[in-house]
């Protein structure tokens, strides 16, 4: 885990976590030879924050982007705590050959796809780190799902990538199958190597759409306003 890059958010619990989605992408994967691909900027993400803040409840004001240089291999990371949520983009030359590896899925024109994904998964690590939302979300969903997850980082990811599904299949649905199939790829591939990241299981249909129903701002069950009741 990496120390917090930026001072302008507070270590004010235990649970201040750093989120990383990448970690067997790069392992056999990516090498010197893999392509950079272009990571969006700090102007772009904000927008990517305000249009998914259109579709799901999430405190907006607790949420700042940073434009990063960090000798990791993640794309995106994002550190959470109960005061503010820091969505990192790095620029790293690794991290664009990853983010290059993640866009390959042969269908020119999805990328906007892939980052609205993206985005949808990092920002649902800053819901879970709002007041009371991640035991109430996770025992709704270990209840759906009929599990127990290993532990947090499990659970967050998992429910991290059922909102990134489920957000593209809301705002571009026409590029939904082929960001489902290549999430559902990558996640089974390194389910071995990284079982904590492992969320292949739960990536249906009937699960994305539970996992959407939990924050939705148009649905009347809104279990992101459970922990204040």
């Amino acid at each position: 885990m990496l120390n917090p890059p930026n001072p302008a958010v507070h270590k004010t619990s235990p649970e201040f976590l750093e989120h990383v989605m990448w970690n067997g992408l790069f392992f056999g994967l990516v090498s010197l030879f893999t392509p950079q691909a272009s990571l969006p900027d700090t102007a772009a993400m904000k927008v990517e924050i305000e249009q998914f803040a259109q579709v799901y409840s999430i405190d907006t004001q607790r949420i700042h982007v940073r434009e990063s240089t960090m000798n990791n291999p993640s794309p995106f990371l994002t550190n959470s705590g109960i005061k503010a949520c820091v969505l990192h983009v790095n620029q790293h030359a690794d991290a664009k050959r990853v983010w290059s590896h993640f866009l390959d899925s042969g269908h020119e024109g999805a990328e906007p796809a892939f980052l609205a994904f993206t985005s949808a998964h990092e920002l649902t690590h800053c819901l879970m780190s709002e007041k009371g939302k991640r035991v109430t979300a996770k025992q709704a969903l270990q209840e759906h799902l009929g599990i127990q997850f290993k532990n947090n980082v499990h659970f967050e990811e998992t429910l991290a990538d059922l909102v990134g599904l489920a957000y593209v299949q809301k705002v571009m649905p026409e590029y939904f199958e082929v960001v489902y199939r290549r999430v559902k790829s990558i996640r089974t591939d390194f389910s071995n190597r990284d079982p904590e990241h492992d969320s292949s299981r739960a990536l249906n249909t009937h699960t994305i759409a539970f996992a959407d129903q939990m924050f939705s701002k148009s649905d009347t069950i809104r279990l992101a306003d459970a922990g204040s009741r």
